[in-house]
């Protein structure tokens, strides 16, 4: 029983971590269009974070494109190996976000800006808008990677649900079946202790009463 609960609560978590990184692209916010002319700037809003420490990840196509940290004591740093000449951080006391400048027909794209707490734990993950930057006299994108269709995030989360489901009725059911057998097993133990505890009738009881028996005879013999 206690490996069976331990399997449906891995197997819930493995679907669900597998459904949340699927949707990280396929949210409910709004892709936000930018047209943009050659040489100009963009910029990419990061998501509203609170910490000591705190990361921000610039996302192209969900590729790591630009890494930037910063701490309490005001230390920022862009972190390499992805450091770009392209890409700026500006900070405020609102908010962070990434500015793409000088922008070519290589920016074409969709970004995004990816924020994590690093410290103080638990680790907290949050994501900015999405922007399509189109740059002028550039056409077509290719976003297969982008959205992921809602039939398959239906899907995933059927199967997480048929899963957890059918392993919590096979428990329920095992536990039934054990605990009937248990009754049953029971009961019988019960009955053979009585049997055997039972008093015996001493084995020449009916001989001796018997033989103890005399026939009168009639006085004048």
């Amino acid at each position: 029983m206690s490996a069976c609960l331990v399997f449906t609560i891995l197997m819930g978590y493995r679907l669900s971590h597998a459904a949340e990184s699927q949707n990280i692209c396929a949210g409910n916010d709004t892709l936000e269009t930018f047209n943009v002319s050659a040489g100009g700037n963009v910029a990419v809003p990061c998501p509203q974070l609170t910490g000591e420490h705190l990361k921000f990840n610039l996302l192209k196509q969900q590729k790591v494109i630009y890494t930037h940290s910063s701490h309490k004591n005001n230390v920022s740093k862009s972190d390499s190996p992805y450091t770009r000449e392209d890409v700026e951080m500006h900070e405020n006391k609102d908010n962070k976000s990434f500015r793409l400048t000088g922008v070519n027909n290589s920016h074409h794209g969709i970004y995004r800006c990816e924020g994590t707490v690093m410290y103080p734990p638990p680790l907290v993950k949050a994501y900015g808008s999405r922007i399509l930057v189109l740059v002028e006299g550039h056409q077509g994108i290719d976003c297969k990677n982008c959205k992921v269709p809602e039939t398959v995030q239906l899907s995933v989360s059927l199967w997480i649900w048929i899963v957890v489901g059918g392993l919590i009725i096979y428990s329920i059911t095992v536990t039934v079946i054990a605990i009937i057998s248990l009754v049953k097993l029971r009961r019988t133990d019960s009955q053979s202790d009585y049997m055997n505890t039972k008093p015996r009738a001493p084995r020449g009881h009916n001989k001796k009463r018997g033989a103890g028996t005399h026939i009168g005879l009639p006085r004048h013999f």
